[in-house]
């Protein structure tokens, strides 16, 4: 099973790491490259809010649409921000929700 892969910052990064994801510490200005090479792959995808909101919404919606490879937003570690609604980004981008 291919080992999945986290895109965030280094604090979010460390958990994840524990947890035996594989960690791409990216800044904003880099998210949208490190998210397409990660798409390359058939890991799962997991971005945090802050650099998922760096992403075109388009590319985003299609990817978590796609689900190939699954793709997640996740908060970042001590924000106690919650990421965006996927499922009703998804249901958006399926047409069952305006």
């Amino acid at each position: 099973m291919p080992v999945p892969v986290f895109i965030g910052d280094r604090l979010t990064a460390s958990g994840f790491r524990l947890a035996g994801v594989r960690p791409l510490l990216t800044a904003p200005d880099e998210a949208l490259a490190a998210f397409r090479e990660a798409l390359k792959g058939d890991a799962p995808v997991l971005i945090t809010a802050p650099l998922a909101e760096c992403l075109p919404a388009n590319l985003l919606d299609a990817a978590v649409a796609a689900a190939a490879p699954p793709v997640t937003v996740v908060p970042v570690a001590g924000d106690g921000a919650m990421p965006p609604d996927t499922a009703r980004r998804v249901r958006h981008a399926l047409g069952v929700e305006t």
